[in-house]
């Protein structure tokens, strides 16, 4: 992406070129951005941990459970506890180390799925208009993608190490190599795909440091 170099009068509304697109933004679609996605993040989060959403719990580890005894035979199972509130947990018969794995809120990589919602349901459009007309498409498309990809990217995170566990690795070794790991993709995963579908949220952070910048300018000749 190349920005134009053209200067604009301090006092003229900022437009931001790139790519041959016109970008620009209100101090209230930035404002509502910062302030709304770490707020959204949160809320998110501990409605995750409600227990009319223990089905996702209870859904990935039965597919956790799934890729073990399909890749590795291991004749694991789930375990589920539906008259208590506590988390499913994965059984291992003959489990060296450890038998039952509870699948809790962190395993499922709720804090990552809530800043990535947030951010991306907060993301502004542009104002000029020929930016808006695929805006809600490739908004939907960039979401149901990420948190698709980064779903399944975390169960066979955690069908190998619970593997390699079973295997000997020590469990707090390979946890940390593989969260690592995975760390590293998704968030190239992330950025590869908001910059293809929903540069926005690059846009609108450069925006903002436009603004600061701009009004330093102004300031200073006052």
């Amino acid at each position: 992406m190349k920005e134009s170099q053209t200067e604009q009068p301090l006092n003229q509304k900022l437009i931001i070129n790139l790519d041959g697109k016109m970008y620009k933004f209100s101090t209230t679609q930035i404002i509502i951005l910062i302030l709304g996605t770490p707020l959204i993040s949160l809320l998110i989060y501990f409605f995750l941990q409600l227990k009319i959403n223990y089905w996702i719990y209870e859904f990935t580890s039965m597919q956790i459970s799934f890729i073990l005894n399909s890749l590795f035979g291991m004749n694991s199972r789930v375990i589920i506890d539906p008259e208590h509130n506590i988390f499913p947990s994965i059984f291992i018969p003959d489990h060296p180390f450890n038998q039952n794995y509870a699948i809790t809120t962190n395993c499922i990589a709720a804090h990552i799925f809530s800043i990535i919602i947030s951010l991306i349901l907060l993301i502004p459009p542009s104002k000029a208009s020929l930016n808006k007309k695929d805006f809600i498409l490739r908004k939907t498309k960039t979401l149901v993608i990420t948190v698709l990809g980064i779903y399944l990217m975390n169960v066979f995170r955690i069908a190998f190490l619970l593997f390699f566990n079973y295997k000997g690795v020590p469990f707090e070794f390979i946890h940390e190599s593989l969260f690592f790991l995975s760390a590293i993709v998704g968030s190239l995963f992330t950025v590869i795909l908001l910059k293809k579908w929903l540069p926005e949220v690059f846009i609108s952070i450069y925006y903002l440091y436009r603004l600061i910048s701009k009004k330093k300018r102004m300031d200073s000749k006052i």
